[in-house]
Parts: C-alpha cells; structure tokens; sequence
C-alpha cells in the first residue's frame, strides 16, 4: 500500500468514526419494483424495522415497471447519496431490466466505497449483467453458469467448476441450523451455532465467485452438503452482503422469516458493516439457541 492510498483509508476511517460518534443517522436507499417474491412487503417490513431499531433514515425508489420505455429508461436512482443501497428486485433470467444508466450508477457508487445489501430474491437477479454476478459474486445459475461453494464437514470451501454439482435450487423452508465461519465483524460475539427460522437453504450458488467471504453455512436436507447462507464480496471499494435470509411469499399466512430473532439482528448488523461503521451492535437477549427459534412479533405493516 503506498502512502497516498493508506492516506485516504485513513480518511474515510477517521470520517466514519466522526459520524458514529456523532449520531448521525444511516441513510438506507431501498430499490424495489418487481420479483417474483412479495417485494411489496418485503418493503414494507424492512422500513418498520429499520424505523422502530431507530439510527436510519430510509428512502425508496421504485422502478416504474409498468410506465412507457421512456420512462423505464429515465429512472435512475442517485445511489451516491446514500450509505447503503438494500436491494429488492429480481425479474430472474425473462424479467425487467434496470435501465443502462442505472446499471452504470450502481457499478460506480460501489466502485467508489459504497455499501449494497442484496436482499434474498435479489440474489436472483440480473443474470445477463456481467458486473451484476460479480457484485453478488454467488447467485440463482444454471450449473453451466460459473464456480459453486460447498462447505465440507471440517469447513475447508470447496470451488466446484461449471457443470459440476447442479442447477441452483432449495427445498422446503426449514428451521435450519445456521453455523458461522471465522470471525467476521459482523458475527462478532455472536454463538458459533443457531436456529434461524424458516429459510431456504440453496443448492449450488454459482457465479464468478471472486473476492467471496463465507461467513456461514447450513445443511441441505436432499444432499447432506453444507451450503452457503450469507457471504460477503469487495467489488471495486464497496462492500456487498447477501444472503437467504428473509423471505417474504406472496400469499404467505405468516412472516416467519421476517421474525426470526436472527434475520433482525444480522440486518441491523450488516447495515452497520455495509456503511462503513463500527458494528456496536450487543447480542440480544433473544437470539436463538441451536435448538430452536426465536421469533419476535409481526411487524404492523399499517400506515407505513
């Protein structure tokens, strides 16, 4: 590292540090718009959450999917204002597609040291965007598409070439156990183990897989392998975290995985790591044993 870089490290540290310390409010831009998942409450969910944690302030951009193509063309979000982008659409392999402009925004704003949360379906998403997958690093691909991790048993990652394994898939939701590697910040004093409620569990993740961070997996009921649940990718000078957590169904009688002790305490984490600020965040009191569970109540959605 020559001095001019270690020099602005040193300054956007200092800067994040100034910010903790004096309160200032995380600004959370959410992109939704369309998905195959209830992207409308998932919305809806993560403002009341992040409104009631309190330290954020949250704006929403929608992308108007239904407007004439002149008006799909035009949206483009001003990414560069905020400290972390949550991501919410995914139009899958036939689906909408952000506009070129809005593409390029994205790319640039993480380039330059900005923070993207993409959330459950978004991992779906954009699979014609090159810079897209290496953002995510890991997505929903055919098994031709790119490299997949599987977590051995004594928690070696194993790099499974194009073609080998299968297509990305999941099972039924289930109240898996969820184990960390390592120590990330966003882990940090979390237990090694817990029971994170209602979550798919995906098979063979594939994409370039470049500058990926595993920082926990869970078993796969139909194979007996240890999959990935949430990982961490440096694109450019920004930070990406992605995960399976969260689902939200259209029709879905209950939000369990909106509940999940767990799913509440690593969002709020993450967000703290994605903005570039210290993660303070203590364990909660209700953080799920490896045995079972801990759901907190429904998010009122009403007025929101």
């Amino acid at each position: 590292m020559n001095w001019k870089h270690f020099y602005m490290v040193f300054c956007m540290l200092l800067l994040a540090t100034c910010a903790t310390a004096r309160g200032e409010k995380t600004r959370i831009l959410i992109v939704d718009g369309f998905s195959n998942h209830d992207w409308q409450r998932t919305t809806a969910c993560l403002k009341i959450l992040l409104k009631n944690e309190g330290g954020y302030s949250v704006d929403v951009s929608t992308f108007p999917v239904n407007a004439p193509a002149a008006e799909r063309e035009a949206w483009n979000p001003d990414f560069k204002n905020y400290d972390v982008v949550i991501q919410n659409t995914n139009g899958g392999t036939g689906g909408p597609e952000w506009s070129a402009m809005a593409r390029k925004g994205l790319e640039q704003y993480l380039m330059e040291g900005g923070g993207m949360l993409a959330f459950h379906s978004a991992n779906n998403a954009f699979p014609r965007w090159p810079e897209y997958n290496r953002m995510i690093g890991l997505g929903w691909r055919p098994k031709d598409y790119g490299t997949s991790l599987v977590v051995t048993d004594d928690e070696t990652i194993l790099r499974l070439p194009p073609g080998e394994g299968g297509h990305t898939s999941h099972g039924n939701r289930i109240d898996a156990l969820v184990t960390r590697l390592g120590d990330h910040p966003i882990h940090a004093g979390l237990p090694r183990r817990w029971r994170t409620a209602d979550i798919e569990v995906y098979r063979y993740v594939r994409g370039p897989a470049e500058h990926v961070q595993v920082l926990s997996y869970a078993r796969d009921p139909l194979t007996g392998l240890n999959f990935p649940v949430e990982w961490t990718v440096q694109y450019g000078k920004g930070r990406v975290y992605t995960s399976t957590l969260g689902h939200v169904w259209p029709g879905d009688s209950n939000l369990k995985g909106i509940q999940c002790a767990a799913f509440q305490t690593l969002l709020f984490r993450s967000l703290d790591w994605l903005a570039g600020k210290t993660v303070r965040r203590s364990v909660p009191g209700d953080f799920p044993v490896p045995e079972k569970p801990s759901l907190r109540p429904l998010p009122v959605l009403s007025g929101n």
